[in-house]
């Protein structure tokens, strides 16, 4: 079902086209979260005179669900449309060491509080990926202040995992 935004806001990208001389990228973070008709309605917005012109590019970022969603039979038009993907790789244990000293230089801090076993299980338990070694590290580090350890090791790391995932 389209809603009728959709025929106001292809009316406002046409404007901005041909009368501003301009052109709109929408950009959707977190696109696996979508609902399923959201996809449905998205290729409706980004169709245009028989999809002769590509007026409304549209970048979608998630997850890596979010193609199995784009596989969903309500979604196969808008997928149908995708020209390019790309895969995001997490980073390897050394630029996670040099990530985790990095931060600890940032906090004032001028030695390494993790032990190489405490990297690994930060590397491991995130996949590679920043954001969620920033938490299983801070869990960590919260778990080995609290065993009054100076260092962080890798039992640190699996009690800020069940904590935290």
């Amino acid at each position: 079902m389209v809603r009728p935004q959709a025929p106001l806001i292809k009316r406002e990208i046409l404007e901005l086209i041909h009368g501003k001389k301009q052109h709109g990228v929408l950009v959707i973070d977190e696109a696996s979260l979508l609902r399923l008709e959201v996809f449905v309605e998205l290729h409706t917005l980004c169709q245009f005179e028989m999809d002769s012109k590509p007026y409304l590019p549209i970048v979608l970022a998630g997850q890596t669900h979010l193609i199995d969603n784009l596989r969903y039979p309500g979604c196969l038009p808008l997928a149908s449309r995708v020209v390019a993907k790309s895969h995001f790789i997490g980073a390897k244990k050394e630029q996670m060491q040099a990530y985790l000293r990095h931060h600890l230089t940032i906090a004032g801090i001028d030695r390494m509080l993790f032990e190489d076993d405490a990297i690994t299980a930060i590397h491991q338990g995130s996949g590679g990926i920043f954001r969620k070694a920033n938490h299983l590290a801070r869990g960590a580090l919260v778990a080995a202040a609290m065993s009054h350890d100076k260092t962080v090791n890798a039992e640190h790391v699996r009690l800020a995992a069940s904590e935290i995932f």
